[in-house]
């Protein structure tokens, strides 16, 4: 018998439901404990299902739809009784038990002891409907989070991504796929990105959740670096939903697309535009980072360059002055994180990530300048985090690698032509990529290559044919000069 499982107790009407569920789950790297996969012929079965649920499982998840309502009798209520004995034998506020529903349906009230019931007082997520896709990645991270820091599991962030993409395999495909080619249905897919991302909007708006100001006495301190990197999971928790449908227009979207995919991105980005301390400000830009990368990669694996163009040199927002500003000089994983001091809040996203988890004394010599940092760390952090939703567009690591590498010279590319094209200086340049580290003992970095496709090419550059840099290769190639040699200084003079 499998340990440290989530054992799901469910009745057989739902099966198809939970096998959908149990897809999710193990996308995310957990292991799913269910009757007809680990009961044999010949097996005691009470004993066994006592067992899994006793001593082997560190979450009990009871899945209940109408159906149950239906049955006179049903074995469901015998683990749900073993299941109650086990939870009153917890500590309070153990995450333990959890429940969700397949459809409209009655949670049935059990007696949890010290005034609880299972129907009132415990988690509970409901897989259907249009947030369907949404609750599976919340149960996800609920699970992970129940679970703590267990030895072999993937980030929380990582592993609701990973659940989004197992999901994608059904609804939220067939849905864009219609969406996505029938140009009647532009107002319904309108609908659609305006319903995915206005929770999200909510959710970013709401200032006890994200902070934009701290007082003045508080320190960079252990418990801040704590809460930063805490704050870049909840980001990454928020967005998991969003991040298929963006990848998935971005790979198949049309000229008719654009403009909502460009506003979806102006609302991630207009969210950073407010007033409060630099830092928290800064970090409130990686949303929009993120579903930036999100649509570069996307875009890069199907050549479907205008829908980069739509999320990027079409997108502006109003700065603080009431300036209206191309979205893509205010971007970039350095605006999340900066230079110099903030790098240790990224070194130690990283840390956590890795499952390196810095003790106390580690943390401080990072904050300190006394400890090893990373050179692009939120870029680092970026790469693995998009990794699953990308692990079928590329054949393995290192083309995955290659990509990743070509879309940050193409976003330092698309913001230095922006900064041309404005004719002033906003913000800091980009090329603190991971091909600017990556490349530092190669002869040729990524940045030379594209420039040298660029200039061969001409005006068939599949960039141009998309609409990025006007359409215009002199642009182009001005534009990949300049990370050139941003990306030569940066290699000389920092790593």
């Amino acid at each position: 018998m499998a340990s440290d499982h989530v054992f799901i107790s469910y009745i057989s009407e739902d099966a198809d439901q939970v096998d959908e569920l149990q897809g999710a789950l193990e996308a995310a790297d957990f292991i799913v404990w269910r009757d007809k996969d680990k009961l044999w012929p010949g097996d005691d079965w009470q004993s066994e299902i006592r067992k899994a649920i006793r001593s082997g499982s560190f979450v009990f998840l009871a899945c209940f739809s109408s159906n149950l309502a239906k049955r006179d009798k049903s074995y469901q209520f015998e683990e749900l009784t073993l299941a109650a004995e086990e939870y009153r034998l917890r500590p309070p506020g153990a995450s333990w038990l959890m429940t969700a529903r397949l459809d409209e349906c009655e949670v049935p009230e059990f007696d949890l002891g010290a005034g609880r019931t299972l129907g009132r007082s415990i988690h509970r997520a409901d897989l259907f409907g249009a947030q369907k896709s949404a609750q599976i990645s919340r149960l996800v991270v609920a699970i992970q989070r129940s679970m703590g820091s267990l030895p072999g599991t993937p980030p929380v962030s990582v592993s609701a991504i990973a659940a989004e993409a197992g999901q994608a395999k059904s609804d939220v495909v067939e849905t864009l796929r219609n969406l996505l080619r029938n140009p009647s249905l532009v107002m319904d897919y309108d609908d659609y990105l305006s319903n995915l991302r206005e929770p999200i909007r909510e959710a970013l708006k709401d200032r006890d959740r994200f902070p934009l100001s701290v007082p003045q006495a508080m320190r960079m301190d252990k418990d801040f670096a704590r809460e930063w990197t805490d704050r870049v999971r909840d980001y990454d928790d928020l967005l998991a939903p969003a991040l298929v449908p963006l990848k998935l227009i971005a790979m198949y979207g049309t000229r008719a697309h654009e403009q909502e995919l460009a506003q979806t991105i102006r609302m991630l980005a207009q969210e950073s535009q407010d007033t409060g301390t630099e830092i928290l400000l800064s970090v409130h830009e990686y949303p929009a980072v993120v579903a930036t990368y999100v649509v570069a990669l996307g875009a890069l694996a199907k050549q479907n360059y205008s829908m980069l163009r739509s999320a990027t040199s079409d997108v502006r927002i109003l700065t603080n002055h009431g300036q209206s500003i191309p979205f893509i000089l205010a971007s970039g994983n350095q605006s999340v994180i900066g230079i110099g001091q903030w790098l240790a809040l990224g070194t130690l996203l990283c840390l956590e990530e890795d499952k390196k988890e810095p003790d106390e004394e580690q943390v401080e010599k990072l904050l300190t300048g006394r400890g090893a940092r990373r050179y692009t760390p939120i870029s680092d952090h970026l790469y693995t985090l998009l990794a699953p939703l990308y692990q079928h567009q590329f054949a393995g690591d290192s083309e995955y690698a290659e990509a990743f590498d070509r879309v940050e010279v193409l976003l330092d590319a698309i913001s230095e032509d922006a900064r041309a094209q404005a004719g002033e200086f906003y913000g800091g340049h980009g090329g603190y990529g991971r091909y600017t580290w990556r490349h530092r003992h190669s002869r040729q970095g990524p940045e030379t290559v594209m420039l040298q496709e660029a200039r061969a090419q001409g005006p068939g550059w599949t960039p141009l044919l998309g609409g990025l840099f006007g359409g215009e290769s002199d642009r182009a190639i001005a534009a990949l000069e300049a990370v050139e040699e941003l990306a030569g200084h940066i290699r000389s003079s920092r790593w």
